[in-house]
């Protein structure tokens, strides 16, 4: 799956709700959009590409900022009773030097992530202010590691991609009509010899207007990827990415 297949994809899911909505007049679906929100992330790990290691220590307050290269982002929901929808799509080019072999040798990483989410989540319970869900779904994930002496050869140039399907569970508390806090941890395993996602985030949500809320918390998610081929065509990514969430989310 390319970059262009994952665009139409995303079109064609953004429009489904849509279509019921206007198709079945007043449906009762809820929608929300945060575009181009904020994952402040930091990578500490690595990836092992054939017999070659490259690095990934990146800091987001000292490093994810200077070497970040591209960044697009959003997660869309669609809400009727007590099922919702939801789709995030993340992509991120960081390119940091890194130094290896005691800190003799230095190398360039050019460093592409790309992610795609869908899901689905279910109110199982309600309480006076909380609501909690259980949810699943699919996440494709998708690397580009191109990693070269500093200003020499190219030692690798890899393109990984892998699935892997969730489980896990959201809450939302309301403190006032105006600021809710929002809680989710989900755990993911699929293809690959050996494939595990971990994923955790928090965050504080002030509904400014009917229209409009902004959201500042936490994500962390924990990789433990490895393809199980041999030779040239190993990979691995044995990385945890984590940092500072925030945007701004839009309702209609």
């Amino acid at each position: 799956m390319n970059r262009k297949q994952l665009v139409i994809g995303l079109a064609a899911i953004l429009s489904m709700p849509v279509a019921a909505e206007e198709t079945n007049g007043s449906s009762g679906w809820e929608f929300s959009l945060s575009p181009l929100f904020l994952w402040g992330m930091s990578i500490q790990g690595d990836s092992q590409i054939g017999p070659v290691s490259a690095p990934l220590d990146i800091s987001f307050k000292d490093g994810v900022l200077e070497n970040l290269e591209a960044v697009f982002t959003f997660h869309f929901e669609a809400k009727k009773d007590k099922w919702t929808l939801f789709t995030e799509y993340q992509y991120a080019n960081l390119t940091p030097t890194a130094k290896v072999k005691n800190d003799l040798v230095e190398i360039d990483v050019d460093f592409k992530n790309t992610m795609l989410e869908l899901g689905a989540a279910y109110t199982v319970a309600s309480y006076e202010k909380t609501d909690i869900e259980v949810l699943f779904g699919a996440r494709y994930t998708e690397q580009q590691n191109k990693t070269k002496l500093k200003s020499g050869p190219t030692l690798v140039d890899v393109d990984e991609s892998w699935w892997n399907g969730f489980v896990g569970g959201r809450i939302f508390t309301k403190l006032s009509d105006k600021w809710s806090l929002v809680g989710r941890a989900d755990v993911g395993a699929g293809t690959g010899d050996k494939n595990i996602v971990w994923n955790l985030s928090g965050f504080a949500d002030y509904r400014f207007n009917d229209w409009g809320s902004v959201f500042l918390g936490y994500k962390w998610m924990d990789y433990d990827y490895d393809n199980g081929k041999n030779g040239t065509n190993a990979y691995t990514y044995d990385a945890t990415q984590q940092g500072p969430l925030a945007g701004i989310s839009f309702y209609w």
